[in-house]
């Protein structure tokens, strides 16, 4: 594939700039070492996905070298003098972050993957949803009307790798692990009792018997929804890199 040479030769790019990084006096010690560690790992991701590499995308290939040889010839005092030394450390950053979020455009287990834990996240912001209707708290109703937004917006985002939709997942994500806790102890808490089972019964309106089931439909709901969510916080932090 075509791809895979021009990857190898962008990571070729990225090592022959850490025989620049000594001679530019404007960076730091610090600077500098945190530079060479960027292009280091950004230089061995790029050499092992052209390994790896199973779909052939030259046209992303071709971008990732553009971005290797702008960052070379911006690898001199006059250069960083000139464009400022937070768009060089920017861009440097930014050709890490590309080594590791092309693994999700070039390898389609990565993708496929990615795909999984975003199904885990729709469905448990779902079963989220149902939960606190299911619940009969008004509290918690409201809550996830307000949470209604940021959590769509991230769903939107995740499913083109925005890194803003990352962001607002997690902001969202610890309500509904509350609310999912919250019910599974209830409902489990309440089962064994058999006064709150009629308490309830007679607060719905309904047979005992119905209330336990509600209760255990309760608990099953909020067991599924938990494990859901758990699961795409795990999953999200696992594939962060595939956001941009």
């Amino acid at each position: 594939m075509k791809s895979r040479d021009i990857l190898l030769e962008t990571a070729e790019v990225l090592e022959s700039i850490l025989d620049r990084i000594e001679g530019i006096t404007l960076l730091t010690s610090k600077e500098k070492e945190r530079v060479k560690e960027i292009l280091s790992e950004a230089s061995r991701n790029f050499k092992k996905l052209a390994e790896e590499a199973k779909n052939d995308n030259e046209e992303l290939a071709e971008f990732f070298f553009k971005k290797a040889k702008e960052l070379k010839a911006m690898s001199t005092d006059k250069a960083i003098e000139k464009e400022g030394k937070r768009n060089y450390m920017r861009l440097a950053e930014r050709m890490l972050l590309y080594s590791r979020s092309a693994w999700y455009d070039l390898v389609p287990e990565k993708m496929k993957e990615l795909k999984g834990v975003y199904r885990k996240y729709l469905f448990g912001m779902t079963a989220f949803f149902m939960l606190t209707g299911f619940y009969l708290n008004p509290f918690l109703s409201i809550t996830a009307l307000i949470l209604a937004i940021p959590i769509i917006l991230s769903m939107l985002s995740l499913q083109r790798r925005g890194y803003l939709g990352l962001l607002l997942a997690y902001s969202a994500i610890p309500i509904p692990i509350i609310v999912g806790a919250m019910a599974l102890s209830y409902g489990m808490r309440n089962l064994n009792d058999s006064s709150k089972i009629a308490e309830i019964a007679q607060h719905l309106g309904k047979s005992t018997a119905f209330a336990k089931g509600y209760l255990i439909v309760l608990v099953l709901l909020a067991a599924v929804e938990l494990y859901l969510v758990l699961s795409s916080v795990v999953g999200l932090y696992k594939h962060r890199h595939a956001f941009l």
